[in-house]
């Protein structure tokens, strides 16, 4: 079975499409999209319909939870709100209920999938946390794989032998996964990079060959 996985689309529909065309190359089972659907760009609605017609299982961003959430709505700046209020004009019924739908995280695969940080934060940026917060997540948690978003930058952690280690992935590249390891992947973003690679990212997790392949996809 192989897994993409992805995050942050920010309405950024093209950008969408693009990495979808890239997915063709590897035969995908199954989409994961871990939030921030909607945000920032200006074609809500085309995004939210192509990921429905690609079966998109997606869990909850803070953009979304800003959508349902009106006190978290309220803490956003008036540069971030403004858009996502125009974005929310924009869909349609169906596309408010494909949002509201969303789960705060998922398991699926002997991965675990959220937004923010496992293992159901939101709105924490994984680079917030402690070593110590996630020796606790990785020895009290059964998934091997962890896929969070939010950041915008791709980030790899790995854990073996109680030492976490933390890198910054700058190219594609194949991450190989050991038996007594774990890893968490933060996938970057399709829209709007936050890192110094002007690309969308995203991850495919190999799970037949034990490997999760990183994509950045010039858009």
């Amino acid at each position: 079975m192989k897994i993409a996985v992805f995050s942050d689309v920010h309405s950024c529909y093209s950008k969408m499409a693009t990495v979808f065309k890239d997915m063709k190359n590897y035969q995908i089972d199954q989409y994961v999209c871990l939030g921030d659907i909607i945000g920032y760009g200006d074609q809500p609605e085309e995004t939210i319909k192509l990921l429905m017609e690609k079966n998109v299982i997606s869990v909850r961003g803070n953009h979304e939870l800003a959508m349902f959430n009106r006190d978290y709505l309220e803490v956003f700046p008036k540069s971030i709100k403004q858009p996502l209020l125009d974005n929310i004009a924009a869909i349609s019924t169906r596309s408010v209920r494909y949002l509201e739908n969303t789960p705060d995280y998922l398991k699926l695969a002997n991965c675990h999938f959220v937004h923010g940080t496992p293992p159901d934060k939101l709105t924490t940026y994984i680079y917030d946390v402690t070593d110590y917060y996630l020796k606790s997540l990785f020895n009290n948690s059964k998934e091997q794989i962890f896929f969070t978003g939010h950041t915008h930058k791709l980030k790899l952690i790995t854990y073996k032998d109680q030492i976490v280690y933390r890198r910054r992935i700058t190219k594609n590249c194949t991450i190989p996964l050991e038996e007594n390891q774990k890893i968490l992947l933060n996938v970057g973003s399709i829209g709007f990079s936050r890192d110094n690679f002007d690309a969308s990212k995203y991850a495919i997790y190999d799970t037949e060959n034990k490997h999760i392949i990183v994509r950045m996809v010039k858009t």
